[in-house]
């Protein structure tokens, strides 16, 4: 689909979204509970979705009505069965460990960039407590997973992925207990302190020291009987850059005292109102890199956003996708293979982007328009079907203006 987004300010007050990294793991543990629970989703999203759907492969009943999920646990004593991850790395992620708790044959296939993506550490580590893959292609995916766990003790880098830890503390509390070490210091660590959160709310402790993250033996995982999945700060972050940019737009439902990392977005455009030249570290927050971008072409100093090479491996190389949308829109940017840094003049020019099939360039082209002197043209913007299917008609409630090119 091809959008021209007109220039403009935005005006008005929008609700967040459901927190999908929230969503994704209430999925996950409702699925391994000892009882039914129903989750109050309000917002769903082809990620979201893609979890649900291999959850329903491993046995799990799980039936949507509007934002109530109901979920049923699975009683499987072993898998056999396909698990489409579609484009999502949370759920293959989260449930490649799941599925070698549980034990069985699991063929894991997926589209988009997520058969490229790395998971190299995480299945040696696997391998190294008794499961077994064939990969049938060169790429990563599709791949066969077969054998059941047989140790409790995982070892792997903390730099690469903060998935592969959380996807081991739900093998743990699936299995009845585990230790996972790392190798190097963790990134992204915020992400798995929003997966301690919910494993406790679901009546599973975990324990965390030095390089160190332990699901002590004999607990299991307890329906709460309710859940309410919180508001998300990675997709509201795209709002309040662009109320950092001048547009007057307020966000409800979200929770300043949450583990999300992205909250953090609040403090660094408190940063970006000084005129000086800045420098933001990506470790922790690398889906902020998008919106942040775009806030800093409206400054007027370089903002150096460094520690950013695993952006590298999302659903496109958001180095080179940030840097091209900049750089189409008529700012000025500079990349590295760990960082970029943006030359804000204040303003941007407008012109044609190309999503690269991600989400979050989709998002950060849209408020990007709000500080445009021409339109914006984004190709491929049904993207954002992966994490905010509303995008678009939040925007238009907000006043932003926009015309459908084509339906392609």
């Amino acid at each position: 689909m091809i959008l021209e987004l007109q220039p403009g300010k935005l005006k008005g007050t929008v609700e967040a979204i459901a927190s999908k990294s929230d969503a994704h793991r209430a999925l996950i543990c409702a699925a391994f509970a000892d009882a039914p629970c129903s989750l109050k989703i309000s917002t769903t999203s082809k990620d979201i979705e893609a979890t649900a759907e291999v959850l329903r492969a491993f046995g799990a009943d799980i039936e949507q009505s509007d934002d109530l999920y109901k979920v049923i646990p699975s009683k499987c004593r072993a898998l056999k069965c396909t698990a489409d991850c579609n484009e999502s790395g949370s759920t293959l992620r989260f449930l490649l460990p799941v599925a070698a708790a549980v034990g069985g044959e699991v063929l894991f296939t997926g589209s988009g960039r997520l058969p490229l993506r790395p998971m190299t550490e995480l299945c040696k580590t696997l391998q190294d407590n008794g499961i077994s893959f064939v990969q049938h292609s060169e790429n990563f995916l599709p791949l066969t997973l077969s054998g059941k766990l047989n140790g409790k003790s995982f070892k792997l880098p903390g730099n690469i992925s903060s998935q592969y830890i959380s996807g081991l503390l739900f093998a743990s509390a699936v299995s009845g207990g585990g230790k996972i070490s790392l190798t190097s210091e963790l990134e992204s660590a915020s992400y798995v302190e929003i997966t301690r959160r919910v494993l406790e709310k679901f009546g599973v402790k975990t324990e965390k020291s030095d390089g160190c993250y332990k699901v002590p033996e004999n607990q299991k995982l307890v329906s709460p009987g309710s859940y309410t999945v919180e508001g998300d700060w990675s997709c509201s972050a795209f709002w309040l850059c662009a109320a950092f940019m001048g547009s007057k737009i307020s966000v409800l439902n979200l929770d300043s005292s949450s583990p999300q990392g992205d909250k953090a977005v609040v403090e660094i455009l408190k940063k970006f109102e000084s005129s000086t030249e800045c420098s933001v570290d990506c470790s922790d927050i690398p889906d902020l890199v998008p919106p942040l971008a775009i806030a800093a072409c409206a400054r007027k100093s370089a903002t150096h956003f460094v520690n950013a090479g695993r952006l590298r491996l999302k659903e496109s190389d958001r180095i080179e996708s940030v840097a091209n949308l900049v750089n189409n829109l008529g700012g000025r940017v500079e990349t590295a293979q760990d960082s970029l840094t943006i030359f804000g003049s204040g303003a941007l020019k407008g012109g044609k982007i190309s999503s690269q099939n991600d989400h979050r360039i989709v998002m950060a082209a849209a408020i990007a328009s709000t500080i445009s002197e021409k339109p914006v043209t984004i190709d491929g913007a049904e993207a954002v079907q992966k994490s905010y299917p509303t995008f678009f008609q939040d925007f238009n409630k907000l006043g932003g203006a926009f015309n459908v090119i084509s339906l392609r």
